[in-house]
């Protein structure tokens, strides 16, 4: 009985997510617009638009829908969703094969293997090997070298400080602060790395006391299986870092687009180009407040029979006890001070996430590929607005104007973004960053990384499997063309204003012939592209290995 209760559960809460995603059929994708205006639930206590009225147009049931819908929908397709639930409940977590159900079905729907070469012999959801895993996802991923800090002649990854358990001193960590939401055993693990980024030592504290129970140092010897076993916890934390900041982007997203959109309507050559970015953001949104940042229930909720609004607070991923198994109502608030951060310095998101100096991230090679793509945005921004405003100065001054009284109308946060260069600078690089969600987020189709959810459950619950299949709903749904600095329009033969079309031409180039490069550059190490790629393959042209750095108001 126990098990049947268990895959009921969890089909309600799977329910709850294609609802949200899926459309009732797969139409094809079509430009018919829904009504704007309809009030979204706050995602952070008190931020909002001035008014719901501002809500920008959203397609109707559009191709990303779609893809995530046949993921969770998919209950043809071998490991479907009704497959995995079926196969994974009360299952083993030593049985690593409990997961492939969802990886199976993620790769069919998605035709992720569609542009990898020798595609049976590229690890999409990697070896196995989590102490690598590690090094490449810190050295090459935004989100997660934002987490590292100094330490000596190399770096951390410190997810606990014994004079500071609760991380409340204003010099923690965001990855700390964020990580001291998590509940459950064993995530306060601190790893040290060599100036390499090899590992170096190993402390594990115990959740409640904070009593040092784990120390391996490289110097003193250890068993790699014991180094791997912490490491996946360590992987499993980060990815819970990056999602939550990941969220938070929506939410930025959700109030910039809006902001843009309603200060532009009168000038069509910056509105049509608002328009693109704007395009779902309102569902995308929704679906963060449906599914991943909800307001804990009070415990007169929990004991209520038939609230359908408990179930989606206890399994939303972020902030629910039974989604990653967080604090939420601490981590809304670290969440809200964060979206401050961004919006009171636009053009230093990167110098205020990244806490080791730029210098030396550069000399250990942490980040390379990812600051090509960041050097380019301060002549993008500034290109882009000197183009509009040539286009028409009265028009462009008022709509600027418009958009700064807008952001400061909003609720719940300040914003100093004092012109349409601040807005293009930080909506572009904290787009380049979101397009890194796409490898991370492969981790927890990884047995060794969900079992981190429960460490002390041997067997397979139903909050595991909804954090397995929602985790991988999130990355469904790659579009083509809706890419960081892309020139292309939501209409297929429509153009920009010729002097806006010329300048986004320019860098769309300059950005791919990044990806060429890089993506020829990796593939000439055949052991690092098979074993790693999925890793690497965040700053590769659109679509290969089911990655882009996405327009993130879309995905």
């Amino acid at each position: 009985m126990r098990l049947q209760t268990s895959t009921l559960v969890v089909a309600a809460a799977i329910s709850s997510s294609a609802t949200a995603f899926a459309p009732s059929a797969l139409a094809p994708r079509q430009a018919t617009r829904l009504d704007a205006g309809t009030p979204k639930p706050q995602v952070l206590p008190g931020v909002d638009l001035p008014s719901p009225a501002d809500i920008p147009e959203v397609i109707k049931w559009p191709f990303t829908q779609q893809r995530v819908a046949l993921f969770l929908l998919g209950g043809s397709l071998p490991g479907s969703v009704g497959g995995a639930v079926a196969g994974m409940l009360g299952q083993p977590k030593s049985d690593k094969g409990t997961t492939i159900g969802g990886q199976t079905v993620l790769l069919a729907s998605q035709k992720i293997d569609t542009q990898i070469p020798n595609a049976s012999e590229y690890k999409f959801f990697g070896n196995g090997n989590h102490s690598k895993n590690l090094q490449y996802l810190l050295k090459t991923n935004p989100f997660m070298a934002a987490a590292l800090t100094e330490n000596g002649r190399g770096f951390e990854l410190r997810s606990f400080d014994t004079r500071d358990p609760h991380a409340e001193d204003p010099s923690a960590s965001l990855y700390r602060q964020i990580i001291s939401c998590l509940g459950g055993a064993d995530h306060r693990v601190n790893i040290r790395f060599d100036a390499d980024m090899s590992i170096r030592e190993i402390r594990v504290y115990e959740e409640n006391t904070g009593l040092l129970i784990t120390k391996l140092n490289k110097c003193l010897g250890w068993k790699s299986e014991e180094v791997d076993k912490w490491a996946s916890s360590a992987l499993y934390n980060l990815g819970y870092y990056a999602s939550c900041v990941h969220a938070n982007m929506h939410v930025l997203h959700y109030l910039m687009t809006a902001a843009l959109d309603e200060s532009s309507k009168e000038f069509d050559a910056m509105n049509e180009w608002a328009s693109f970015y704007a395009t779902n953001v309102p569902n995308k949104y929704g679906q963060v407040s449906d599914l991943l940042i909800r307001k804990q229930p009070e415990l007169t909720d929990l004991l209520r029979q038939g609230n359908d609004g408990t179930v989606k607070d206890t399994y939303a991923l972020l902030t629910g006890s039974s989604g990653f198994g967080a604090n939420g109502d601490k981590l809304r608030l670290i969440l809200t001070k964060l979206l401050n951060v961004w919006t009171n310095d636009p053009t230093n998101y990167i110098a205020n996430m990244l806490q080791v100096p730029k210098d030396k991230l550069v000399k250990a090679g942490i980040l390379t590929e990812f600051m090509k793509h960041h050097d380019l945005i301060p002549d993008y921004a500034r290109e882009i607005a000197e183009a509009l405003k040539s286009t028409d100065e009265d028009k462009f001054g008022i709509a600027e104007d418009r958009l700064k009284i807008y952001l400061k109308r909003c609720s719940g946060f300040t914003s100093r973004i004092d012109s349409l260069e601040d807005w293009i600078e930080l909506m572009t690089v904290t787009g380049i960053v979101h397009g890194c969600t796409l490898s991370y987020s492969r981790l927890f189709a990884d047995a060794d990384i969900l079992r981190w959810r429960d460490i002390q459950i041997e067997t397979w619950q139903a909050p595991d499997v909804n954090l397995h299949l929602k985790v991988l709903g999130t990355i469904c749904g790659m579009d083509e063309h809706r890419h960081v600095m892309s020139s292309s329009t939501d209409v297929v033969g429509q153009k920009y204003d010729a002097k806006l079309q010329q300048v986004l031409d320019t860098y769309e180039e300059k950005a791919t012939d990044y990806k060429e490069s890089y993506k020829n550059e990796i593939m000439k190490n055949t052991y690092e592209f098979s074993n790693y790629g999925w890793i690497l393959s965040d700053f590769c042209p659109d679509g290969f290995d089911g990655k882009q750095l996405t327009v993130s108001t879309y995905i």
